[in-house]
């Protein structure tokens, strides 16, 4: 397993991460779907959707095969899944400069991707300190499932 740990401006409430030879055009990646499940899907690239517009925590993990995750100790799961094809993938908040993106590496191949986050119920006000936590989990499958595992549902 690798594991990375990222502070990343979540502008627009978005994180990315992107085959850092994708050449997709984003505007079009907040389908109602998306919106509904909080995570975006182009062919090379993820966009998570956070629940505050601010440098926020985010975890990448890539797995060989399907992990075990506990949903209990998450307040929202969506999976889905995308292609890489360079090694590499660039991750990134969405008005941030892509050339000075922090870079990961990937090995080519088509991937489910579970986003996850926690620590909802910390958020008072988005600019506010809070303990919410993003997570990525990436691992090799040619499933195409697009949904919800689990709705935050703010209390």
């Amino acid at each position: 397993m690798k594991n990375y740990k990222f502070e990343i401006f979540a502008d627009y409430f978005q994180i990315y991460l992107m085959d850092v030879e994708a050449d997709e055009d984003t505007s079009d990646i907040w389908t109602e779907q998306a919106l509904n499940i909080k995570l975006g899907i182009l062919a090379n690239t993820l966009a998570i959707s956070t629940f505050r517009n601010v440098d926020v925590p985010l975890e990448v993990e890539i797995h060989d095969s399907q992990p075990e995750i506990s949903l209990e100790e998450w307040d929202h799961a969506s999976i889905d899944y995308f292609t890489v094809t360079s090694g590499q993938c660039a991750v990134f908040g969405c008005s941030d400069y892509l050339p000075d993106a922090a870079r990961i590496e990937v090995a080519p191949g088509k991937y489910s991707a579970i986003s996850l986050a926690k620590g909802l119920d910390s958020i008072t006000e988005e600019w506010e300190d809070a303990d919410d936590l993003y997570k990525i989990i990436l691992w090799p499958s040619a499933a195409s499932e697009c949904k919800a595992l689990k709705h935050y549902e703010h209390t």
